[in-house]
């Protein structure tokens, strides 16, 4: 069955290369970031992408490029709900409004099904009209003759060695006579089925700060371990190993994660070789948080993977942050996806405050922390599936015995 998607919001494309592997086909995107876009880009040269922000995207051109499509998918940028971002000191982050313009397109296109994914705060969000966004986003949806209902998915649950909670909305037109798609878990619910931190990442080099490779995976191998069922399908079909440079330390932020054991953070490191002022050589003397240099325990999930990972955790037994394909690993990016535009960059404030708003941008740290991890849009592609057959089969008993 031919079922046709259109993703906004679309990032570097880890809700289109789930639906690509469940067997649902995406003929068109939108991403305003231009290095996610060249990401995507890369990795799916036969989509049409349109790299602006979808405000300027008109109801005509959506009309013009889209109509028809089958099912729209997308999670508008979530920062303003996260328990991180600034909803947690009562600020109102413009960019919730960009929910708005998902539920323009859907009322220009009326696809048969839609799905929103945002991270779990996105239940308690609201607009800067200070209206719950999940309340406004219903009842536009049924406003627009869709039945909505609301889905959390725990990642580890399919299949994915992080711990990532998401929430995805579901609006099926009820003309279109489908049945809301069952998203059921495919590693079930037991703590001994989820994908462990070693399963995911011990196959990648074990490089040293500093080192590692963009582009040229001929130059790095494999590290010769027994594979797990995880490592076996992340590196199928793959021409090597992209992605994996380690970023450069300090001596003394070496010596700090020395000090962290597996499963531990900066609270267990001796106060000595704790964080030090910024632009200053003296102690910082402010409560440290657990959130802070996490190193990974092996024998576990990892946890969730932000935007920010690049300083947040640190691997297992080397003394070093992550490389970016070590979290797109754990984000279940199989090593055949490979990311562009720059590996780091710096904060947005800092670029602005030096004048250098040309080298705003997602860096690849950020557009894999910013994914919707590409196994679970997988078993979500499956469900809608299984839903569109399903209805095609009523349709056609129903023709016979009429």
């Amino acid at each position: 069955m031919n079922i046709s998607s259109l993703d906004l919001f679309a990032g570097a494309g880890g809700f289109t290369l789930g639906l690509k592997n469940s067997g649902i086909t995406t003929i068109g995107a939108n991403e305003i970031d231009r290095f996610a876009a060249e990401t995507f880009r890369n990795n799916f040269p036969e989509v049409s992408l349109m790299e602006t922000d979808i405000r300027e995207l008109s109801n005509k051109t959506l009309k013009s490029h889209f109509s028809g499509v089958d099912l729209i998918v997308g999670g508008p940028p979530c920062q303003g709900f996260s328990v991180a971002g600034p909803s947690q000191y009562g600020i109102l982050d413009d960019r919730n409004d960009l929910v708005l313009e998902f539920i323009r397109a859907i009322s220009v296109l009326k696809p048969k099904m839609v799905i929103m994914e945002n991270v779990k705060n996105f239940l308690n969000g609201k607009l800067p009209s200070k209206d719950l966004v999940v309340d406004v986003v219903k009842k536009k949806l049924k406003d627009l003759d869709y039945s909505v209902k609301i889905k959390v998915a725990y990642a580890p649950d399919y299949g994915i060695p992080q711990s990532r909670t998401r929430v995805f909305i579901i609006g099926i037109h009820n003309k279109a006579d489908l049945q809301f798609p069952r998203i059921e878990p495919t590693h079930g619910f037991a703590l001994d089925s989820y994908v462990k931190v070693e399963e995911a990442i011990y196959d990648l080099p074990f490089i040293d700060v500093n080192q590692g490779f963009e582009d040229s995976p001929e130059l790095l191998e494999y590290r010769e371990v027994e594979l797990s069922d995880y490592q076996k399908k992340m590196r199928l079909n793959s021409p090597g190993i992209f992605n994996h440079v380690s970023m450069k330390h300090t001596p003394r932020l070496i010596e700090r994660f020395k000090h962290i054991p597996q499963g531990g953070s900066l609270l267990d490191v001796p106060f000595e070789h704790g964080q030090r002022v910024r632009n200053g050589n003296s102690l910082d003397l402010k409560p440290r948080f657990k959130m802070n240099n996490q190193r990974l325990d092996p024998k576990n999930i990892s946890q969730c993977i932000t935007a920010s990972f690049q300083s947040t955790f640190v691997h297992p037994v080397l003394n070093r942050n992550l490389t970016a394909r070590e979290g797109a690993r754990l984000q279940s990016f199989p090593d055949h996806f490979i990311f562009k535009g720059p590996r780091t960059l710096m904060s947005k404030k800092l670029l602005i405050r030096e004048g250098r708003e040309d080298e705003i941008g997602l860096s690849q740290y950020n557009q894999i922390g910013n994914s919707v991890p590409p196994l679970l849009a997988q078993a979500i592609g499956k469900s809608i599936i299984e839903s569109f057959e399903q209805s095609k089969k009523q349709e056609s008993l129903q023709t016979a015995i009429g």
